[in-house]
């Protein structure tokens, strides 16, 4: 069972087409406030932000909007454009990233290649999804910290998963395919 909790930092990657945005789609039910910054139109069911350019500072002035709310979690589609590794965080991004909790406010990166990720955003998550990988910087990247050989990700079946939580991980079978 996944138990998740809405001002948690959560990270879902995986190469294009095995399944991550099926699994948002089974997760985003279970928190109370969600928005979505949906760069692919993904999510039309859900209260979402189509981004004009790939620049951080776009993202940044949506989480300063979230953070002034409160109360809600922001799932960020493409999530390696937005937050890329190599720079500091814009300051609302990382405000949320860092002090979410205190207002009831989380962020679900979703990223196609982890180790283009930022590093904060990757090491601050309460929780992993990862499915398959077969880039070896990306293999490399996430055995820095999955105490499971990563190499087994390259033949991880579409919608298989890994679940990587207090420094254990859980295979699971997929979820309910959404549309």
């Amino acid at each position: 069972m996944i138990k998740l909790v809405s001002w948690h930092t959560v990270t879902v990657c995986g190469m294009k087409g095995t399944g991550k945005t099926n699994l948002e789609k089974f997760l985003l039910p279970m928190y109370p406030s969600i928005f979505v910054f949906d760069t692919n139109g993904e999510f039309p069911d859900y209260p979402n932000y189509e981004p004009k350019t790939d620049s951080p500072k776009e993202l940044d002035s949506v989480c300063k909007a979230i953070w002034a709310r409160g109360n809600c979690c922001i799932l960020v589609s493409e999530a390696e454009l937005f937050l890329p590794v190599g720079g500091a965080l814009p300051p609302n991004t990382f405000k949320i990233l860092t002090r979410g909790r205190h207002r009831n406010v989380g962020l679900i990166a979703d990223t196609r290649r982890i180790a283009n990720l930022n590093k904060t955003v990757f090491g601050l998550s309460e929780h992993c999804f990862i499915f398959r990988h077969f880039s070896p910087t990306d293999i490399r990247y996430l055995q820095e910290f999955i105490p499971q050989d990563c190499k087994a990700l390259a033949s991880l079946p579409d919608y298989q998963f890994w679940h990587y939580t207090r420094g254990k991980i859980e295979v699971h079978e997929p979820v309910d395919k959404m549309s």
